[in-house]
């Protein structure tokens, strides 16, 4: 039932990826960076709620020391993550600039409208 369930699914967004397409080497890499851009931002906010929800455990196990060096290692781990998921943000924007040449590389600008 399930495989059945999957098919069915797939097979009703093969139009839509069928027309969504890209049509030159130019496209594939703008839908492969935008992707990568996506997922770096939703990483980075998974990373910083998890460290948040750490940082909160650490304090409150203040007497529970076994714990605490156990909420330690995710917090390592959390900061590890950060960094490289900052650096993969890096390296995606930098190839967005050089092979599209805009000058927002990743951050949101905000601009006043226009008359």
């Amino acid at each position: 039932m399930k495989k059945i369930f999957l098919g069915i699914l797939f097979a009703s967004f093969l139009p839509g990826i069928a027309l969504a397409a890209p049509g030159n080497l130019r496209d594939v890499a703008e839908l492969f960076l935008k992707i990568m851009l996506n997922v770096t931002n939703i990483l980075i906010a998974l990373l910083t709620v998890g460290m948040m929800y750490g940082v909160v455990m650490y304090f409150a196990n203040s007497d529970n020391e076994k714990k605490r060096e156990e909420i330690k290692g995710y917090l390592l781990w959390g900061i590890i993550g950060i960094v490289v998921v900052f650096g993969i943000w890096g390296i995606v924007s930098i190839m967005r600039y050089s092979v599209f040449g805009t000058s927002a590389v990743g951050i949101i600008q905000i601009s006043p409208p226009t008359p």
